[in-house]
């Protein structure tokens, strides 16, 4: 079997050399993980395939094959991440070849967050049948040590989105403004068209709108767009979202245990919710906080009503007619959406100090621009 160890980049893959395969493993931006090394990285992603998960491994590739028939593996660094290290994988026989992500958590973090992960995207995928998260089909604990010192990686196997990409919010110094760009690993960075821009949020939201639970509230998060939690696939015109994670899923807002919970609260609170959460992102996937201008309301509002609406085609929404509560909305006041876009402030004070200031600073201006895109809408 030929194996193959490789970065990717956005011009070509390049292959790992010796020299880096001995280069100390970089857990994030500063820090050096205190003995692993790249080829130690790669090594452990080869042994948790054809060792620890061989069988397992096999029995995707489909009947009547054998770990013999594998001729070629590739592993390719994809990204490194906060909490996890995704690598691509891709397996030869003589009749196929597949492609596989595998998720690699170092941190005692996390390992908590990708083995919780690893259950919520199950659960999800088998029983909300949606075709918006991947699969995932193993995960191990694999060992690894240098010399006489060891430790752990908790590593995933999940499907792979092939031509689907990260975007992110980017300044166009040449039109001097803001744009999404995607980050295609093999055509290169490129901006997306105003089209594109409002399917990428239209679909985002209904894609979370649909995996929201009436009954208990339930919700996926937390999510955002500087982790690329969203990729997209856009060919010949057409514009396709999935989601590549779900961490937790669970309630948002938290009530107290005598309260009764309002349903149609809950609901408005999950909205506006969306509506900041949408506009959050980091420019060019790794700056400063970026707040996506008023441009993707619109698609936010039509993802949010589109994913409502087909949630009562199959009696998954509660609350009467979804066109009433296009009504409600036209009937808050600045003033009053202002007040209930401060009572979320709270929640996002805990989740990230810098993402919190920002919304601070613009929470206003997103108060009177919401308005007035509910204002225009019209399902």
């Amino acid at each position: 079997m030929i194996i193959n160890y490789l970065f990717a980049a956005s011009k070509g893959d390049i292959p790992v050399s010796p020299r880096e395969f001995e280069t100390p493993f970089k857990v994030g931006p500063s820090e050096i993980h205190p003995f692993l090394t790249l080829g130690g990285y790669f090594e452990a992603i080869k042994r948790f395939l054809l060792e620890e998960q061989a069988a397992s491994l096999v029995s995707l590739l489909g009947k009547c094959v054998s770990l013999g028939d594998i001729s070629q593996l590739v592993i390719r660094s994809e990204k490194h991440g906060l909490l996890y290290h995704v690598a691509s994988v891709e397996l030869f026989t003589s009749h196929k070849q597949k492609k596989f992500a595998v998720s690699t958590a170092i941190s005692e973090k996390g390992k908590e967050y990708l083995n919780r992960e690893f259950e919520v995207i199950n659960y999800l995928n088998d029983n909300g049948n949606l075709p918006y998260l991947p699969k995932v089909y193993f995960k191990d604990e694999v060992w690894c040590h240098r010399e006489n010192r060891a430790g752990t990686l908790v590593m995933s196997l999940g499907e792979w989105f092939e031509g689907y990409h990260e975007f992110h919010l980017s300044y166009d110094e040449k039109d001097q403004k803001q744009r999404v760009c995607i980050w295609d690993q093999k055509k290169g960075h490129r901006f997306v068209s105003k089209l594109e821009s409002h399917e990428i949020y239209k679909q985002s939201s209904k894609i979370l709108t649909l995996y929201y639970d009436f009954q208990d509230f339930r919700e996926i998060h937390p999510w955002h767009h500087a982790a690329g939690d969203f990729v997209i696939s856009s060919k010949n015109g057409k514009v396709d979202v999935k989601l590549t994670t779900a961490r937790r899923y669970q309630p948002v807002m938290t009530f107290a245990k005598d309260e009764k919970i309002n349903s149609l609260a809950a609901i408005i609170y999950f909205f506006l919710n969306l509506t900041i959460q949408m506009r959050l992102d980091k420019l060019d996937g790794l700056g400063a906080v970026a707040w996506a201008e008023d441009f993707i309301l619109p698609a936010v509002l039509e993802g949010f009503f589109s994913g409502l609406r087909a949630k009562d085609e199959i009696g998954g929404y509660a609350l009467g007619k979804v066109g009433d509560l296009v009504i409600l909305f036209k009937e808050f006041s600045r003033a009053e959406l202002l007040r209930l876009l401060h009572s979320l402030m709270g929640l996002h004070s805990r989740r990230d100090p810098g993402d919190f200031e920002v919304i601070q600073s613009n929470l206003a201006g997103h108060a009177r621009q919401l308005y007035a895109a509910i204002q225009s809408f019209d399902l």
